[in-house]
């Protein structure tokens, strides 16, 4: 009844992070293998014009998003092992204590 659905946005932001990583890792190869030396990334990014900030903008928030991502999965998991360990060892307490 009071069910509620949830949007997983993350498998789709970790497949778009992966895609930018591995295109920049191979198109940074390929440039090297063709002229030796790497690329001047920030040259060629200044070379868009206008068109470098919003790209700027969007790797960072592409980044600050995983971030925020991975903190918040780790977060759930310690807090999650706290839990459990702290209710085990109360469940222990509470079976090792005999009423007479």
């Amino acid at each position: 009844m009071g069910e509620t659905s949830r949007v997983k946005v993350s498998p789709f932001m970790i497949t778009i992070l992966a895609v930018w990583f591995v295109a920049n890792l191979l198109s940074q190869a390929l440039y090297i293998s063709i002229n030796g030396t790497p690329y001047d990334g920030v040259a060629m990014l200044a070379s868009l014009g206008t068109y470098y900030y919003l790209i700027v903008i969007i790797e960072l928030f592409l980044w600050l998003w995983l971030f925020v991502y991975l903190s918040v999965k780790a977060m759930k998991k310690i807090t999650q092992n706290r839990l459990r360990d702290e209710i085990g060892n109360i469940g222990d307490l509470a079976k090792s204590i005999s009423v007479a």
